[in-house]
């Protein structure tokens, strides 16, 4: 792997572990709510002035839906958090606001973790550039905490507000519905769809758009393709751990830990925890993640399963039709995933094994003003 290579890499995964522990606390906190408070817990709470002005948190619904807000706050600002992890990797302190701000704009537009990605490496790059810049001394102090952040904000956020957002959801909304519109077919073939969506990008675009065509089917009373939405993302994660234990030799100590994260962040539908191995190796994950999701999505939908919740992982199991079928093609799915990727995966090599050492290395704060 070339030298540059191994820099665009360390910059992802230097990233993506700080936005891992946000995705961990916040689809676990969201999970359990949705497990005691009830799958729809999210709209058991009538919003005052504020969303919280109406909140007994000492009575259980209350209480649970407290917890389900703050974990989707948390996943709210995911790709934020990663976007300004991978900028600070790549130009330091004065790259973590824009990068921030940014982050959040893409997972508001849908762009979603590939979004925040593109705008992370833009911010990144053009705040080394700025830093180059010869300006009077009395300006060196503003640079970092001023003039830097606000202009890289309004040029790569105006860029990419101009040039890319709209035709990305010019895009997306066709795509979208290109995917509603196979309702009236097969019922496997929609399954296989949004199931190969959900495991294509991992909380990006294409994943976002699939689960709102999904959402939008539910609000019509279609409740099928919720059943291949969770099925989609539940998958990937199951999937990379059935991986690791199937070939332990060919990942890494670091894979190894991260696969035992991702399977309890699958079972509660949070797609996200197998983004590091998604960043190391793209094309042969993407590959396997999207044959097992694609094939769980088709025999779920295939055998008639439908979901009331939109959410929740196992927790909403028992609420579904055929709940013993949607099993079934879960375990059939994460093993597809699981074998496929196993079979196609290189093994690490001790270069990997110091490379990963030093990206470790990089992710510790500091704390020095550049």
């Amino acid at each position: 792997m070339s030298r540059k290579n191994l820099q665009i890499k360390k910059h992802v995964m230097t990233g993506i572990s700080y936005m891992i522990p946000i995705v961990v606390a916040g689809g676990i906190l969201g999970a359990l709510a949705k497990g005691f408070g009830g799958y729809n817990i999210g709209d058991a709470v009538q919003p005052g002035v504020t969303p919280w002005s109406n909140l007994d948190p000492f009575s259980w619904t209350g209480f649970w839906w407290g917890v389900n807000q703050i974990g989707s706050y948390a996943m709210t600002f995911a790709v934020a958090v990663m976007a300004a992890g991978t900028a600070y990797s790549i130009a330091g302190r004065p790259g973590i606001a824009p990068a921030f701000i940014l982050g959040y704009v893409a997972n508001d537009t849908k762009a979603g973790f590939i979004g925040g990605l593109i705008l992370a490496f833009a911010v990144g790059y053009f705040v080394n550039f700025m830093k180059k810049w010869k300006v009077p001394k009395w300006m060196n102090g503003l640079m970092p905490v001023l003039i830097i952040p606000v202009i890289t904000t309004f040029v790569v956020g105006m860029l990419f507000t101009v040039f890319l957002s709209q035709p990305l959801a010019f895009i997306m909304i066709k795509f979208q519905n290109w995917i509603i519109s196979l309702n009236g077919g097969s019922k496997a073939i929609i399954g296989a769809v949004i199931g190969a969506c959900m495991g294509f990008d991992l909380g990006g675009p294409v994943n976002k758009t699939a689960s709102l065509a999904a959402n939008a089917l539910g609000a019509d009373g279609i409740f099928a393709p919720w059943a291949a939405k969770l099925i989609g993302g539940m998958t990937p994660p199951i999937g990379a751990f059935i991986a690791v234990m199937i070939a332990k030799k060919k990942f890494s100590r670091e894979q190894v830990e991260t696969a035992k994260t991702a399977l309890p962040m699958g079972l509660c539908f949070i797609t996200e925890g197998v983004l590091p191995f998604a960043a190391a190796d793209p094309i042969r994950f993407i590959i396997s993640s999207v044959l097992g999701s694609s094939a769980a999505g088709a025999i779920a939908l295939g055998l008639g399963c439908e979901s009331p919740a939109a959410h929740g992982g196992v927790f909403v199991v028992p609420m579904m039709t055929h709940p013993l079928y949607f099993l079934l093609a879960l375990l059939v799915g994460s093993a597809v995933t699981g074998i496929v990727y196993a079979v196609l995966k290189r093994p690490e090599t001790a270069t990997d094994e110091e490379n990963e050492e030093l990206d470790d290395e990089s992710i510790d704060f500091d704390i020095s003003v550049e």
